[in-house]
């Protein structure tokens, strides 16, 4: 498959942080606090914020690794409720944390025919609203299901660092993508192997990381509200 000049243009967007102000734990949270009484609500987020400093060590070492323990707290939840609500609740949930230059520049990539692909280390369920509502095609994680529960396991690596640049490369061979003349949009320094992929890499609000490397690469940078 060629991946050079020949072929769809694509826009493959990271999502927290970067095309929403959110990250893995407030869907999380959004759900408990709508079906637990408020009481337990309490004591659980109590018990997430007493872990808040083991997850930001962790997080700051290894995103991968925090990944895959804070996707734990989903075990024993049921599926399909997870993902009705989800897909019920967008409107007032995901949606107004949508930044609106974000969706400027979806749109923008839409009116020239560009392929919209939004690649995140969240959870597919919580994320497929948005991809719907964008037109965009998503890659996402997945967790592991058994008798109608979630495990609280990943069904594959966790999707962020050199496993969303690899996710774009499947994707691009897949559906005949010019990587090299496609736009890439990330706001972490584990997005910097997702926009090395493409030939028009933009780091969007980027850490100090990420701007760093922008900077000596000649990256775009942008800052979006």
């Amino acid at each position: 498959m060629n991946l050079g000049d020949d072929g769809m243009v694509a826009a493959f967007f990271d999502v927290d942080g970067t095309l929403t102000r959110t990250n893995v734990v407030v869907p999380l949270a959004w759900f408990q606090r709508a079906h637990l009484p408020r009481w337990r609500y309490r004591l659980w987020f109590i018990g997430l914020l007493m872990r808040a400093p083991f997850y930001w060590l962790i997080d700051r070492f290894d995103r991968s690794l925090f990944v895959r323990l804070f996707y734990r707290h989903y075990a024993g939840l049921p599926a399909e409720v997870l993902r009705r609500w989800h897909k019920n609740h967008f409107a007032t949930t995901l949606l107004p944390l949508l930044r609106q230059d974000a969706l400027a520049c979806i749109q923008k990539h839409q009116t020239q025919g560009h392929r919209i692909v939004l690649v995140t280390g969240n959870l597919d369920f919580v994320i497929a609203p948005l991809a719907e509502w964008l037109k965009a095609d998503l890659l996402a994680a997945s967790l592991e299901e058994r008798d109608g529960f979630f495990t609280g396991r990943l069904l594959a690596s966790p999707m962020v660092g050199k496993a969303k640049a690899e996710a774009v490369l499947r994707y691009a061979q897949a559906h005949g993508i010019a990587l090299r003349e496609s736009y890439a949009y990330g706001d972490s320094i584990s997005d910097a192997f997702l926009l090395a992929q493409v030939g028009h890499p933009v780091a969007v609000n980027p850490d100090a990381f990420l701007r760093r490397l922008a900077e000596r690469k000649g990256w775009q940078i942008v800052s979006w509200r």
